[in-house]
Formats: structure tokens, C-alpha cells, sequence
């Protein structure tokens, strides 16, 4: 084979694979069907999740969601690092849904944020009643389980936990999170 065949053929290649990769993935996760923002509204506590770097060795962390008055989501976190009485972190940003299901959402801590792409929040089972929550994105890489109170069952957690993993979410890393006695 010439060189002008083979730099061809390799050009092809090399095109080929970066088109490849340029073509995005299918979600991993799927949301609910709605979310009425209204009945979300309010406090969860976090009772296990895939910790993220900023959540290493925080106890106690508790999600605030309340309306800005521009119709986004107030979102205000907090916990305490290595114990109850550690020190307090907090971080207060906002959140906008993507789309009319309110169920995939768009968090920024950074003081922008717009409602453009898939969203980085995404409620992917919900309770009825709005006592629980599953919390991911796209890939299924993050998981959070939400409680309206401090402390779950086991017999709920093992549940929960279940319904993440069928719904595509990686539950491999996910850990509990303490809360202060009630």
C-alpha cells in the first residue's frame, strides 16, 4: 500500500472515530412523568448517596427548595463536616427546569444558570406522596435518596435502592448519610 493510501485510509480512520465520539449517548436514567414544584418545595434530608467531592465527611445535609421570586428554585444545602456539632458547610444556588415535567433540572451554585440541555437534577422516582425522593442525572453516575424525615427503614432504603438500579442509576458507591438523632 503507497503512503497517500495509507494517510487516506488513516484520515478515514481517524475521522470515523471522532465522529464517533462526538455523537452523544442516550441517557442512562429516566425521570417521573411530572413533578408538581409546589408539593417538592420545602426540606429533605439526604439518607444515603454516591458522595461527590464536596460531600465527603458531611453529616446531617439537609436540600432547601423554595421559589426565587424570578420563578426559579431557591436551593440551599447544609450539613456539618466529620460530626454534628463539626463545622457547618452551607452553598446556596438555584435550579430551573429543562422541560414542562419539572423533573429534570438545571442546579448552579455559580450564579448562572438557564435551562438549556439535559439538566443535571433529575428526579428519577418519586413518592406519591412526595415523602421520598431518587435523585440522579443523565448517566446514572449520582444518586442521592431524599427523606422528608431524618431516618428511613432499612426495609425503605433496600427499596430505594432498587428502584435506582432498575431505573439505571449506578447504586455501587452509595453510602448513608448520618442525621442527628429526632
Amino acid at each position: 500500500m503507497t503512503l497517500v493510501k495509507r494517510s487516506l485510509v488513516g484520515s478515514v480512520l481517524v475521522l470515523l472515530a471522532l465522529t464517533t465520539a462526538c455523537v452523544p449517548t442516550a441517557p442512562r436514567t429516566s425521570t417521573v412523568a411530572s413533578v408538581d414544584v409546589g408539593r417538592y418545595l420545602g426540606t429533605w434530608y439526604e439518607v444515603a448517596s454516591v458522595k461527590q467531592f464536596f460531600s465527603v465527611g458531611l453529616v446531617g445535609s439537609t436540600a432547601e427548595y423554595s421559589l426565587n421570586p424570578d420563578g426559579s428554585i431557591r436551593v440551599f444545602n447544609s450539613g456539618n463536616y466529620f460530626g454534628f456539632d463539626g463545622p457547618r458547610s452551607t452553598i446556596e444556588g438555584s435550579a430551573v427546569p429543562v422541560d414542562g415535567t419539572n423533573a429534570r433540572l438545571n442546579v448552579s451554585f455559580n450564579g448562572y444558570n438557564s435551562a438549556d440541555g439535559p439538566g443535571n437534577y433529575w428526579i428519577v422516582d418519586l413518592d406519591p406522596d412526595y415523602q421520598w425522593a431518587i435523585v440522579s442525572d443523565p448517566t446514572g453516575a449520582s444518586c442521592f435518596l431524599l427523606s422528608r424525615t431524618r431516618s428511613i427503614s432499612p426495609e425503605l432504603r433496600a427499596e430505594l435502592l432498587q428502584r435506582a438500579a432498575a431505573k439505571g442509576v449506578d447504586i455501587g458507591n452509595v453510602t448513608e448519610t448520618l442525621q442527628p438523632p429526632t
